[in-house]
């Protein structure tokens, strides 16, 4: 039996230890864009979870939408964005 682990994060990457090979990514809103330093170009709010899952070997979808079944994948990162007025 798989486990879901869902994670809601808003824009930050919380540390996690998960033993999962395919993880979903809902990105709820591609257009939230921010600068950061770090890389000196803007990136989106999903950019440092794709970058830690596929450094560690993972594999992962990411998409705009949530699919009504969840139970092909082994945690699901849940990307909510920036608040903005």
């Amino acid at each position: 039996m798989k486990r879901l682990i869902i994670l809601l994060l808003s824009g930050f990457f919380l540390p996690f230890i998960a033993s999962g090979e395919h993880f979903f990514i809902w990105n709820y809103d591609p257009l939230d864009i921010f600068y950061d330093a770090q890389i000196g170009d803007s990136i989106d709010c999903s950019y440092w979870v794709e970058q830690t899952l596929t450094a560690n070997g993972h594999t992962f979808i990411k998409e705009t939408f949530l699919p009504t079944d969840l139970s092909a994948y082994d945690a699901v990162f849940v990307l909510l964005g920036w608040f903005r007025c």
